[in-house]
């Protein structure tokens, strides 16, 4: 048993020592500390105006405004947006036929895009704000209905869902 305790206290000792060494090792003069931490490239999005009940939907194929997408990223640089149409880039009615009218898109000054295809990346080119107010630079979206005045009767719609992402 003395042996035991002996053996004890010595791998105690020099446990201590180690610890106490490092702890009272005063030879320098300054002491440095490094660190880091990382914030990830994010954007983040609102929409302004996002619920337009009263689309002209006639011969006349006129451009409508359906909103404005706010786009706010800490990268510094404009936004990738990928937008995608419920109806596939069609309004849908509500009526017993289910009727269709295509529409093309317009992202500020990138006009003509057809949802039906799939999803439309908008890459790099959506404006964005940045800083640290979060203060959002606003695209405005606009669509033409490609109807010929002669579409079934009901209410037609559709939504365009917006995913944001940095570059």
């Amino acid at each position: 048993m003395n042996a035991l305790l002996k053996s004890l206290l010595a791998a105690t000792a020099i446990t201590s020592m180690g610890a106490a060494a490092a702890v009272l090792d005063t030879t320098g003069t300054e002491a440095k500390f490094t660190f880091e931490g990382t914030i990830q490239p994010m954007c983040k999005t609102s929409s302004g105006n996002n619920s337009v009940t009263g689309l002209k939907l006639d011969s006349s194929q006129q451009t409508q405004e359906i909103g404005t997408l706010d786009v706010w990223c800490n990268t510094g640089e404009n936004a990738t947006t990928e937008y995608t149409s419920a109806n596939g880039g069609f309004l849908v009615a509500n009526n017993a036929q289910g009727s269709k009218i295509a529409y093309t898109l317009n992202i500020g000054d990138t006009a003509g895009i057809d949802l039906q295809t799939g999803a439309y990346k908008h890459s790099k080119a959506t404006s964005a704000g940045t800083g640290t107010t979060g203060e959002t630079k606003a695209t405005s979206l606009k669509i033409t209905p490609q109807s010929n005045g002669l579409n079934d009767a009901g209410t037609y719609s559709d939504t365009i869902t917006v995913t944001v992402s940095p570059n």
